[in-house]
Parts: structure tokens; C-alpha cells; sequence
């Protein structure tokens, strides 16, 4: 029996029950000094259906317990057991959905193969959102610590960023953004109604998140936003601190010396 494996709402794998014991085992030689909870018990007969989702739920639990420690759940051992392996393709499971977060907080659902790089899920984003007139303005982005959005690498592979951060609370950890940073560029884009909504929802993100500083401007954006008038909207907001900038984590050292950089 395959017990097919979902954290906050991802399918991450697929693995038999073996697999868990011996994850099990694994995990007890390496972490000896945690009291990790029991795995649900053997059967030496065949299940019906309703102990076979009893035991699939005892098999999620026991996963988001152990996961629940950082350094368990990101240690090599399980990150090797919840990535794709060779069971998956066995069963015929290489292809996955991926769920990207847009600006109006919607989630685009997209199927692609595990080992599709950024490029290759990039393209089927757009095309889904049938965004393919203004794709070289826009990319995917992976919210790491102190919910900075790192743009992806073309080469780097979404579905395995995606189940590496199982552990966060939103649906995904995959976005798609604005990168653009040229205003008279942009405001050739708001003749596409796809892109003007998207640029939209993109500036009331940022309002949001306080990147964008918007003053004594906050009331008048208010009622913009909840009339959905986007272009008054994005005239006025392009006009405040914070519009199309790139806003780093605050750097933790207080020393700062001639020679040190911050690479763009």
C-alpha cells in the first residue's frame, strides 16, 4: 500500500509503510536524544479502507510532529525521504501540481514535471494567466526569512523549493512578481487589462507589507482600492517612497567597513 504524503496542503511523496519504519530507525540512531512520537502500529492482515486512512492520518501526524523540529525536518535524512524518489516514478507520479501566489492573494495551480527548472514553470504560469505579452516583465520569487522575496535562478528547480518549505503556513512559498523598475515602461503595460489588474494588486500588496510608504495618502488609496479604480490607483501610488524598489533584510551586524557591499 502507497500512502501518498501532504503537509500544509502539499503533495510532497509517496511512500509504503516500510519506508516510514525505516525512516524511523534512521531518524532514532541520528537524533538519539529526542523522544520521537510512535509511528502507527504493524498490521499482519489487510486494512479496510477506514484503518487505511487512520493509519495514512497517524503517518501525517507523526511527519508534522517530527518535522515541528527545524533541525529534524531539515536534516538530510528526511528532506532524502520527502523528496521525489524512485517509488514516485514507479507509480507514475513525476508530473505534480504547483501552486504560485499572485499579488491578489489567488493562488495559480499549475501542473508540471518535478524536474522543471524555474524557466520551464515560469512559462506555464504565464501562459495559464495568459500574461505572454508582458512575461518579461514579471518572474517567480521564493519568500525566505523576514518575508524577503528572492527572485529564482532560471536553472533552479520550483517543485523542489516548494516541498523544502512544507513547514510554512501559506498554501506556497512560490510568487510571482513585477520585475520591472522603468515607471514609463510600466504605464505602456496598463493598456493590457491582465497586466493592469496585476500591477494593481501588486501595488496594494506592497502598501500592505508598508514597502510602499504612503503617508497622508493612506485614506485616498483606501478608497481607491476598494472601488478597484487601478489606474487612479497606480498614478497616484508611483508617486510614493518605497514604489518598485528592492527592500533587503535588515543586516544584523553593526559594524560596517569601507569595502563592504551589497550584491544586486
Amino acid at each position: 500500500v502507497v500512502f501518498n504524503i501532504y503537509m500544509a496542503g502539499r503533495h510532497l511523496c509517496s511512500r509504503r509503510y516500510r519506508e516510514f519504519d525505516t525512516l524511523h530507525g534512521n531518524l532514532k540512531r541520528e537524533f538519539p536524544d529526542f523522544s520521537f512520537p510512535r509511528l502507527p502500529g504493524k498490521k499482519l492482515f489487510t486494512l479496510s479502507e477506514q484503518q487505511l486512512d487512520q493509519r495514512r492520518r497517524g503517518l501525517e501526524q507523526y511527519l508534522e510532529k517530527v518535522c515541528a523540529v527545524r533541525v529534524i525536518g531539515e536534516s538530510e535524512t528526511m528532506q532524502e525521504f520527502l523528496a521525489a524518489g524512485d517509488l514516485d516514478e514507479e507509480e507514475g507520479n513525476n508530473e505534480v501540481e504547483l501552486k504560485v501566489l499572485l499579488p491578489d492573494k489567488s493562488l495559480c495551480i499549475v501542473s508540471i514535471c518535478r524536474s522543471d527548472n524555474t524557466e520551464s514553470v515560469y512559462k506555464a504560469v504565464i501562459a495559464k494567466l495568459h500574461l505572454e505579452d508582458v512575461a518579461e516583465y514579471l518572474y517567480l520569487f521564493e519568500t525566505v526569512e523576514y518575508n524577503f522575496e528572492r527572485k529564482l535562478l532560471p536553472q533552479e528547480l520550483p517543485h523542489n523549493i516548494y516541498i523544502q518549505n512544507y513547514s510554512t503556513a501559506t498554501a506556497t512559498c512560490i510568487l510571482l512578481k513585477k520585475w520591472l523598475f522603468t515607471i514609463s515602461r510600466e504605464m505602456m503595460l496598463t493598456s493590457n487589462s491582465a497586466a493592469l489588474k496585476f500591477l494593481f494588486w501588486q501595488a496594494v500588496d506592497d502598501v500592505n507589507k508598508g514597502i510602499i510608504k504612503t503617508g497622508d495618502k493612506l485614506y485616498e488609496l483606501k478608497a481607491l482600492r476598494e472601488t478597484e479604480d487601478a489606474i487612479e490607483y497606480l498614478k497616484m501610488v508611483r508617486h510614493l517612497e518605497g514604489y518598485s524598489e528592492v527592500v533587503f533584510p535588515h543586516c544584523s551586524c553593526d559594524s560596517r567597513r569601507d569595502g563592504h557591499v551589497v550584491a544586486i
